[in-house]
């Protein structure tokens, strides 16, 4: 099983709820845990770390970094040995090593490619000297397209934003090697015979990327993703399977079954008044209630009808712990 990292298994430097002891059941049962990350400012073995200090001890060979496939990409693009101009911070130069090509930081040191990740000490001039670079004409890898990422002030600027301003100096735009394109599921997926299934709680990262790649995917609601989120998925983003946490891998979910607008799931149902989907039952698990609901929404969508949510049907199946998150 592919496995995400933020939001999924640890929510800053804190797990998840019952995220070591779901994993660590996993392990007992012989089941392989690969943990896929866009980050490209942490080395597997850093991450593999802090894993550690969570309670889920993992072998750095379980850790995929955005940093190493687009390390990986690059060794396959050009001879051993070769410059390839870095932009981010220690990880990127590890990957790249790691693939026996040599990192340099200046378009004057002759690189033949380029590899872009982020860090924190990624600057103006790491961006003007990958831009001379870039403007050459040379193979450019980008770690991953992360619009944003969370910090502890509030949203911080992604990879990708640093990658669009190299775009607009330049013109041109880059291979990705993260989340979703199919790079990274290709990489993580060699540890061990398939299929593999995605778990995540990104919507155009994970379940994206898991469809591009012929893989099932299973939503967290632990992370980013509300149900708000959810219900308004167009069908790219629509998980195979969704889990209020990871406990829920554990679990036979009962089938959606219905027709006609009435659908229900265990002791979850739902029904049409007017242009709104009600849900209600209960008590029983909220991801159950949250798959009927959804089905119930896509389905009158995709026919091209009105589909509003009742008010006070998504708060009967809303995680608590979705109040102090940022969404």
């Amino acid at each position: 099983m592919l496995f995400d990292l933020d939001g999924v298994v640890y929510r800053g430097a804190v797990a998840v709820d019952h995220a070591p002891s779901a994993l660590a059941d996993l392990a007992r049962r012989g089941r392989e845990r690969v943990f896929v990350t866009n980050n490209p400012s942490r080395t597997p073995s850093e991450v593999a770390a802090l894993l550690d200090r969570l309670g889920v001890p993992v072998p750095v060979g379980s850790v995929v970094t955005s940093a190493q496939v687009a390390a990986a990409m690059a060794a396959a693009t050009v001879p051993a040995g070769s410059r390839v101009l870095a932009v981010g911070g220690a990880a990127v130069l590890t990957a790249l090593r790691e693939e026996a090509l040599t990192p340099v930081r200046s378009a004057a040191d002759d690189p033949v490619a380029v590899v872009q990740g982020s860090a924190p000490e990624v600057d103006w001039r790491q961006l003007a000297e990958a831009s001379y670079a870039v403007a050459r004409g040379l193979p450019w890898i980008a770690t991953n397209m992360d619009l944003a990422v969370p910090r502890e002030g509030g949203m911080a600027p992604g990879n990708g934003a640093l990658v669009h301003a190299v775009t607009l100096a330049t013109g041109r735009v880059p291979l990705v090697a993260g989340k979703p394109e199919p790079a990274i599921f290709e990489y993580a997926s060699r540890h061990g015979p398939g299929p593999h299934v995605m778990v995540g709680d990104g919507l155009t990262t994970d379940v994206e990327g898991a469809r591009r790649s012929g893989l099932d995917s299973v939503l967290v609601l632990t992370g980013v993703t509300g149900v708000d989120h959810l219900l308004d998925a167009p069908p790219p983003h629509r998980p195979t399977h969704v889990v209020t946490d990871l406990r829920g891998l554990f679990r036979a979910p009962p089938p959606v079954r219905g027709a006609d607008d009435r659908y229900d799931c265990g002791p979850w149902h739902t029904r049409r008044e007017g242009d709104e989907i009600v849900l209600a039952g209960g008590p029983g698990d909220p991801a159950d209630g949250v798959r009927v609901l959804c089905h119930a929404v896509w389905t009158a969508r995709d026919q091209g009808r009105s589909a509003v949510v009742a008010a006070g049907s998504r708060d009967l199946v809303r995680p608590r712990h979705r109040e102090s998150l940022r969404t």
